[in-house]
């Protein structure tokens, strides 16, 4: 069932800042095909006054059981209206170096109906949104509000500009703040993280036209109020992996 949320009008206060994460295999869950994966993934959000660019960089080196090693770099780009009518992206996925895929659009939604993707990369392809989707800023926004309101279970329609088939179902379960876990605290402005209410939040990834079956990937996060997450688990189905906060630095916010 899509949740709209109306109860709260104000925006979650998000704040522009770059996070860069330890990626290693997640130790808890039996893997499927690789004995180890390790890299970095680096998160950016730029308050651009009337919309948010946001960058997200995942670089992994795997093994696979037979030794053999390979390297995936993911690149993603968008820059979203804060008012969650519009969305420019590219996406940029390569292995060893060769590019395996590359996507490049734009998306437009209307308030209470219907959107529309354009794809210009690979090929100029078209198709519709369904009524009420969201985009990712505007998304992890009103996961926040429903948090601070003592919602548990919310789902909308995301379109993040990363396939090409449509949105995402996605499905949220919020719970209270983790326990704190031990180990090197992270570096720089780390009064980003201080004095934050904070949640545990679970998202389920479905393809928007098949929800009975098991997600595409899940992730779990401990979630602050500002947006930051002070960590991730990436579970793909085959194997998951720990994001673990190592740096976060402070990004202007502009004179509009």
């Amino acid at each position: 069932m899509l949740v709209a949320f109306a109860d709260a009008t104000a925006a979650a206060d998000l704040v522009p800042h770059r996070a860069t994460y330890e990626m290693r295999l997640n130790p808890g869950r039996r893997a499927v095909g690789v004995i180890d994966v390790r890299g970095l993934m680096v998160m950016e959000s730029v308050d651009a006054c009337d919309a948010w660019e946001t960058k997200q960089r995942i670089r992994l080196t795997f093994l696979r059981p037979d030794t053999e090693e390979f390297v995936t770099d993911s690149a993603f780009t968008s820059f979203e209206a804060k008012d969650g009518s519009s969305m420019q992206f590219s996406v940029r996925n390569t292995q060893n170096g060769e590019v395996e895929e590359e996507l490049r659009g734009v998306a437009e939604v209307v308030q209470g109906g219907p959107g529309r993707a354009s794809f210009t990369l690979p090929e100029p392809r078209s198709f519709d949104l369904p009524a009420g989707t969201t985009f990712p800023m505007a998304h992890l926004s009103r996961l926040i509000e429903h948090a601070k309101v003592g919602e548990k279970v919310v789902a909308y329609n995301v379109f993040d500009g990363a396939r090409l088939d449509g949105a995402f179902k996605v499905n949220a379960v919020i719970g209270r703040a983790p326990r704190p876990v031990a180990g090197a605290a992270p570096k720089g402005d780390v009064v980003l993280l201080r004095n934050q209410p904070a949640w545990t939040v679970r998202l389920a990834f479905f393809p928007a036209d098949d929800q009975a079956g098991q997600p595409e990937y899940e992730v779990s996060m401990d979630l602050l109020a500002n947006g930051i997450a002070r960590s991730m688990v990436l579970d793909y189905g085959d194997f998951a992996l720990d994001a673990k906060l190592q740096r976060i630095e402070a990004l202007p916010r502009p004179k509009c």
